[in-house]
């Protein structure tokens, strides 16, 4: 904020609402996306997450559009499974709101999987993600309702890549998931049993099965139907407790325009150039 009112710099992306409001003369923001499914990730090989019951209570007790309006003044857009609305013929709008906040039924998943009174969850959080803690202090408080004790463990970005996503040793983690590529393959393919980068250890052998088709097959229309199926499955098995697609500030100073949002996490700057 300091070098874009000081002049040293003329853009600056990913700012916060409050951040944006600042910059009353001489920027214009543009808002949009970033590309990336904020999730409440849960680590599916250790109790009581392993429960497929445990983990859809979790599902119903947290409110998205609650969290958006906390952190970011409703900007945002609520999604339901691993993926955002940048890839658009693979996002399924659908999913978004698959789970609608239900404290009731929280509690009677909660006790048919035997956790009545609830159980204590760590949430594993990198520091300096700003968006992502205060996310998970609102999970923290909706979580109360449903009995369930959640404290935030945060953690510095190299201790968070090396214990959470290297070695999954966390219990649930606030972080978004982008993709290396335009394709839904790029999302989906972490969470296959065998995946590269399958942090929550989800194992389910249809999902498996789906995605394997999806690869393979030639046909686009089929391929899209296949990959949005397997979304399905993260949603209905409860993978992860699905949030948003976070919202993107992007400042530029009025000396420049014709900034456009690149459906990845990179930053397109061959559109950009000086007003005259």
């Amino acid at each position: 904020m300091t070098n874009l009112k000081g002049g040293s710099i003329d853009m600056a992306m990913r700012l916060t609402t409050s951040q944006a409001a600042e910059l009353t003369e001489g920027f214009h923001v543009e808002e949009g996306t970033m590309n990336l499914v904020q999730a409440l990730y849960l680590n599916n090989s250790v109790e009581p997450l392993n429960n497929e019951k445990v983990r859809q209570a979790l599902c119903y007790a947290i409110d998205p559009q609650e969290i958006m309006d906390m952190i970011a003044d409703g900007k945002g857009v609520r999604i339901g499974t691993s993926m955002y609305p940048g890839l658009k013929k693979y996002f399924d709008e659908e999913y978004s709101t698959y789970y609608e906040q239900d404290y009731e039924k929280a509690k009677d998943l909660l006790k048919e999987a035997g956790y009545a009174d609830g159980f204590d969850l760590e949430i594993t959080v990198s520091a300096a993600d700003k968006p992502h803690v205060d996310t998970a202090q609102v999970i923290v408080e909706q979580l109360k309702n449903i009995g369930v004790n959640a404290t935030i463990k945060p953690v510095e970005w190299e201790a968070w890549l090396e214990d959470v996503y290297a070695n999954s040793e966390f219990e649930s983690t606030v972080v978004g998931v982008d993709a290396s590529n335009l394709s839904a393959r790029a999302m989906l393919e972490r969470f296959t049993t065998d995946g590269h980068g399958n942090f929550i250890k989800f194992s389910d052998e249809e999902y498996d099965r789906v995605f394997q088709e999806a690869i393979a097959t030639t046909d686009e229309e089929e391929k899209v139907k296949l990959y949005k199926e397997a979304e399905g499955i993260l949603t209905e098995r409860a993978a992860n407790v699905y949030i948003q697609d976070l919202a993107n500030m992007v400042a530029i100073s009025d000396r420049f325009d014709g900034y456009k949002f690149y459906p990845l996490y990179v930053q397109d700057m061959s559109t950009v150039y000086a007003v005259e």
